[in-house]
């Protein structure tokens, strides 16, 4: 197919189709490794018509809804392509509409033949979301400069891959080998790539036609051999209806998998870190409940329980660590955490008193989480203990809301309300304008109206 189309594109002679040709394998690996659409684009007689002889269509990411090898590119659509022609030089994140009216990005690199003509394009295309993926995927595996003569251009795109790249001819036999290969076969004791079958570089046992006729069960392994661990893909570009080529291509992932294997073990130590510390925090809760049961003055039993809500209110984030092992917390779930807590453990069982938490969703800091936890823990024991005085039953509500640069949480009660001004030096409020100052880098606002209840807002920084 692809030399039927270079004739018909009727400017190429029989040694520039073979460069074309040659150039369809390097287009496959570039296609393949970057997980976009490449193209190979030749000109034509008309002076604003190019012909795709070419299309390496990823399958997963293409842009498009078919592979359109055959079809005709037009300059008032692809520009880019048309100054790679007239110019010799790269084009590089040029816009461009594509042959189903999509608009797309594409980096252009022109091809030469013997007599310094361009014969040929290679045209990497994207979309505005992927730029900065191709951006720092090309320039790590790739080279930017594809100018020169066909017999270095091989070698000039493959050296500048970080994968092992080996080609094998229809007969299964090695044709070339990149410098990554040469030294990853070296390490396994294999001295020689070029000459050698497929069947002898291959890491398991499987014969050359079996990954021809079959390569979707060959395409992508991951092998452990002697100390390293490789991804292994078997790539099969097709050269014309009869023969097809495979390209081996090996990507070292040993520094990965023992990265993955450490973060595995950091990550279980860190739970086990969090788990500890909430079992020394609630140790601590139960000495002091021990101390409070020994002390006879009402004011030290109360301060003690405040002490020891304060403790358990930290305790609870740590709790939620051990299990998850990040350093970034759901504030509704530890806020619901720490109201069915305090609901259970500390709520006069004859008084009705129902928590309601509703808003936002989003994760914060584990140390943000702490604070909180802490200001929250203050507002609902007071609440607690003093908005229902004279009720049997009541609400306190607590709403959350993500804003941009801070986030807010609203906390209220239907209780019989409090003298804000006089209640402004006790210890719990002390403690919450600080928390909220000083930790969460907020304000605090309170609101209260006899028989209409309180409420307390308060902000912290995202």
């Amino acid at each position: 197919m692809l030399k039927l189309l270079c004739k018909i594109c009727a400017t190429l002679s029989p040694a520039d189709i073979e460069i074309v040709e040659q150039m369809s394998n390097v287009a496959t690996i570039l296609g393949n490794i970057l997980d976009m659409d490449v193209f190979l684009d030749c000109p034509t007689k008309k002076e604003d018509e190019a012909m795709v002889v070419f299309h390496a269509r990823p399958e997963k990411n293409s842009l498009y809804t078919k592979n359109i090898t055959g079809e005709i590119a037009y300059r008032i659509d692809e520009p880019a392509v048309f100054r790679t022609f007239e110019t010799g030089l790269p084009s590089r994140n040029y816009k461009a509409v594509t042959q189903e009216k999509a608009n797309v990005l594409q980096n252009i690199l022109p091809i030469f033949n013997s007599l310094d003509e361009v014969i040929c394009t290679v045209i990497i295309e994207y979309n505005e979301q992927q730029r900065e993926f191709f951006e720092k995927e090309y320039n790590k595996k790739s080279t930017g400069i594809l100018i020169g003569q066909i017999d270095s251009l091989k070698d000039r795109v493959t050296e500048y891959i970080n994968d092992g790249i080996i080609i094998f001819n229809r007969n299964g036999h090695a044709t070339y080998a990149n410098k990554v290969a040469k030294i990853l076969y070296e390490k396994l004791g294999v001295p020689s790539i070029v000459g050698e079958s497929f069947e002898n570089l291959y890491f398991e046992r499987a014969k050359y036609n079996d990954i021809v006729e079959d390569p979707e069960k060959y395409k992508q392994k991951e092998v452990r051999i002697l100390d390293f661990i490789l991804n292994v893909q078997c790539l099969v570009s097709k050269i014309n209806e009869d023969i097809k080529r495979v390209t081996l291509i090996i990507k070292d992932i040993t520094e990965e998998k023992k990265y993955e294997e450490e973060l595995k073990l950091k990550t279980v130590f860190i739970k086990e870190i969090h788990h500890r510390v909430k079992n020394n925090l609630q140790t601590v809760a139960s000495l002091l409940r021990i101390q409070k049961r020994r002390v006879k003055n009402l004011e030290m039993k109360k301060i003690l329980d405040e002490t020891i809500n304060r403790i358990l209110s930290i305790a609870i984030t740590h709790e939620i660590l051990s299990t998850t092992g990040i350093d970034t917390i759901s504030i509704k779930h530890i806020l619901e955490i720490l109201c069915q807590n305090y609901f259970k453990n500390n709520i006069d069982k004859s008084k009705k008193i129902e928590f309601n938490i509703v808003g936002d969703e989003f994760s914060i800091s584990s140390d943000k989480a702490t604070s909180v936890a802490l200001v929250v823990n203050e507002i609902v024991q007071n609440a607690t203990e003093h908005a229902f005085t004279t009720k049997d039953s009541g609400n306190i509500n607590i709403k959350i809301l993500k804003g941009e640069t801070f986030s807010k949480i609203i906390i209220s009660d239907n209780g019989v309300g409090m003298e804000v001004k006089k209640e402004r030096d006790s210890m719990g409020l002390l403690i919450i304008s600080s928390l909220v100052k000083d930790k969460l880098k907020g304000n605090l606002e309170i609101r209260s109206k006899k028989d209409k209840g309180t409420t307390i807002e308060f902000d912290f920084k995202n």
